[in-house]
């Protein structure tokens, strides 16, 4: 009877044994599966993160190239036509920008006008306007002021230019001074050119893509 007790709980034994050692197995690969698939979900998350990252600086990118008129080709387009525009104007046409000026009666332009620097004022027909140095011509307002050419080193007194090349909303305009004297107001008077061909040549080199 003992034997038979004995052996009862012998086979119990090691059947409960055997479950255990099952579950010990189990319980890892569980554990191992959740940890997967958390860190796969993790970097897929971090993935789309990225490509939205990746696509919204590529459309911003996109977009200012897009906004931008002007650049360092259509300015060497530019200069190439001044030589050939002043020539047949019996004038002789050198570039300017800020910090590189050219002396205008004792005014020193473009720098004269920009950003209020000497407390001169550039207006067209009397009204004040916002002018500011653009190397891709763009501005959210006034003029951006993207070349600047002058005969003023050449020419005679009281025979001398000053042109500026602008962009107002994207749209291409010549301003000329020939201004010789001061003013209480300390205006700078711009009037847009007359010269068909300057009009033409400027607006031309701004609509090449």
């Amino acid at each position: 009877m003992k034997k038979t007790v004995w052996g009862v709980l012998l086979v119990t034994g090691l059947l409960m044994g055997a479950c255990q050692s099952k579950n010990a197995k189990v319980a890892p690969n569980i554990s191992s599966t959740t940890t997967t698939s958390t860190r796969n979900s993790q970097e897929s998350s971090s993935s789309t993160v990225s490509s939205k990252t990746a696509a919204t600086s590529q459309t911003t990118e996109t977009s200012e190239v897009a906004t931008a008129l002007w650049n360092a080709e259509k300015a060497q387009q530019l200069n190439s036509f001044m030589q050939s525009w002043g020539a047949t104007m019996g004038q002789t046409y050198k570039e300017y920008a800020p910090g590189n000026n050219v002396s205008l009666y004792g005014l020193s332009l473009p720098d004269g006008v920009l950003n209020g620097i000497s407390g001169w004022q550039a207006v067209i027909e009397g009204t004040p306007i916002d002018l500011h140095w653009s190397e891709a011509g763009t501005g959210t307002s006034g003029y951006a002021l993207v070349a600047v050419y002058s005969d003023a080193e050449t020419q005679p007194y009281l025979a001398q230019h000053v042109y500026f090349f602008t962009l107002s909303n994207g749209q291409p305009t010549v301003l000329v001074t020939s201004q010789n004297q001061g003013n209480e107001q300390n205006y700078l008077y711009f009037r847009e050119t007359e010269n068909a061909a300057l009009k033409a040549g400027f607006t031309e080199i701004v609509a090449q893509e």
